[in-house]
């Protein structure tokens, strides 16, 4: 039994860490010139910062990256100048599969023919020193937005090139990006992007770290999202991080968005509290739907607004929003500028009462948090000699279980679908260990749906479909 601790801290990052930097694409990296540009950026582009300064509404990030170093700094300044609060750094898909070797091929193609062949900005083979020339005057933090089971590279480049905010996890950034890299490496890789943030971090500047609490962003049932958010926290609390969010995508139900933020924010806390790191700032970050959108413009406007006003109600700390094009494809920077215009008017306009509670969002919320703990009990008790092997244990039995990952050793036995309200009900636990009454619970209230179908798959379809 190996739970949460301090001492699992790696001790042989040095060596490792050498290895990364002796990459050719690591050229020009130092360490003792990184921290110091680190220590002369504004304050303001650290989110600790902000957070401690944002006000009743929600901070507002939008995604963005395009390949081309001017359309990136275009893309830039627009969202800046249209009140992101957080600057997005999105990375293209080659990066994050670390194949820089074609990511190079493609960025040269679109500089040469002035096209994007690449959906994201590759930053990897950009480097530090250009990528520091986007964010000259800016006093926002930049956030990088990638999905890379193996981000050590790209995340020593990212914080050199003066980013302070850094996305993913072992988990999260593994289970549903990818089919066949080992979860166990994974892991093990992001406990060196862990520390390697802790490494960088000074008092009251510390680089924050965001868990991807959306996951596959299908049909996840808040038990496995909020499982996996606190294991993420736990894991980089273990390498120093002082500094983290974790996060949820909007689940298409009004009452187990309320219950699942509570959730989310009180049993991270407590856990992280009880294995010793009461010292972690933790945050809440809403993902605005992240699932299939309509393809009407005016009901993806629609979908975006009503996300808004819940992100208020659940006080998020931050809202990751979403664009009308969501539909059509990678979105245009003006459209992604208007979308955080949309977002700030529908803060601004519809001011939210400070606690939103009901009998229904009551017993929702005892139902998710006694599924986690009973979840987590188990996993702190698995064997292993440090606390990500029993991470990983409890993956190889199944007992976390994500919907419709694609990844190649996932149990896929647990199987979920949407009550009469819309919310995420498991129909069937597979191994996922929470209590025979909670199980029972669940196949009550997903009984209580009228439009029961004799398939299961055309059941699943309509609930996936849920937002067109």
């Amino acid at each position: 039994m190996a739970q949460p601790s301090d001492k699992a801290r790696l001790q042989n990052i040095d060596r490792q860490r050498g290895q990364i930097l002796s990459h050719p694409l690591a050229r020009g990296l130092n360490i003792e010139e990184i921290a110091k540009f680190l220590e002369q950026l504004p304050q303001q582009r650290f989110p600790s910062t902000i957070y401690a300064e944002r006000g009743p509404q929600p901070l507002i990030q939008p995604r963005g990256g395009t390949p081309l170093f001017e359309s990136q700094l275009k893309l830039t300044q627009e969202l800046s100048n249209a009140g992101a609060d957080f600057i997005p750094l999105t990375i293209d898909s080659c990066t994050r599969h670390n194949q820089y070797d074609t990511a190079e091929q493609l960025l040269r193609r679109s500089e040469e023919e002035g096209k994007a062949y690449l959906n994201g900005y590759p930053l990897v083979c950009h480097g530090f020193e250009l990528t520091r020339q986007l964010y000259v005057g800016l006093n926002k933090p930049v956030s990088l937005r990638h999905g890379t089971p193996d981000a050590r590279l790209l995340v020593e480049i990212a914080i050199a090139s003066g980013i302070a905010e850094i996305e993913g996890g072992g988990l999260c950034y593994c289970l549903p990006y990818s089919e066949g890299f080992p979860l166990d490496r994974a892991l093990l890789y992001w406990q060196y992007v862990d520390r390697v943030c802790a490494l960088y971090s000074t008092p009251g500047r510390p680089i924050h770290r965001e868990s991807f609490g959306p996951l596959s962003a299908t049909l996840v049932p808040p038990v496995i999202a909020v499982s996996v958010e606190i294991i993420e926290a736990l894991l980089a609390a273990e390498q120093g991080v002082q500094s983290f969010a974790v996060s949820f995508g909007q689940t298409g139900s009004f009452v187990q968005d309320v219950a699942t933020a509570r959730v989310l924010r009180k049993l991270c806390r407590h856990y992280l509290d009880e294995f010793g790191f009461e010292s972690v700032q933790l945050r809440l970050v809403y993902h605005q739907w992240m699932g299939q959108f309509p393809m009407q413009r005016e009901r993806a406007a629609a979908l975006i607004a009503g996300s808004a006003l819940v992100a208020s109600l659940i006080d998020a700390d931050k809202i990751v929003v979403k664009t009308v094009d969501e539909a059509l494809g990678v979105p245009r920077s003006e459209v992604n500028a208007e979308a955080v215009d949309v977002v700030r008017y529908v803060l601004r306009t519809f001011t939210t009462p400070e606690v939103v509670n009901s009998p229904t969002i009551e017993l929702e919320a005892e139902l998710i948090e006694s599924e986690v703990r009973s979840l987590m009990k188990v996993i702190f008790n698995l064997s292993g000699d440090v606390f990500w092997e029993s991470v990983y244990r409890a993956f190889q039995l199944g007992y976390i279980d994500l919907p419709f990952s694609p990844h190649a050793d996932n149990a896929n036995k647990l199987i979920t679908m949407r009550d009469a309200n819309r919310s995420i009900r498991i129909a069937d636990t597979g191994l996922v260990p929470i209590s025979y009454a909670d199980a029972a619970t669940e196949r009550r209230l997903l009984d209580s749906r009228s439009d029961r179908l004799e398939k299961t798959y055309r059941q699943m379809l309509v609930d996936i479909s849920l937002m067109i």
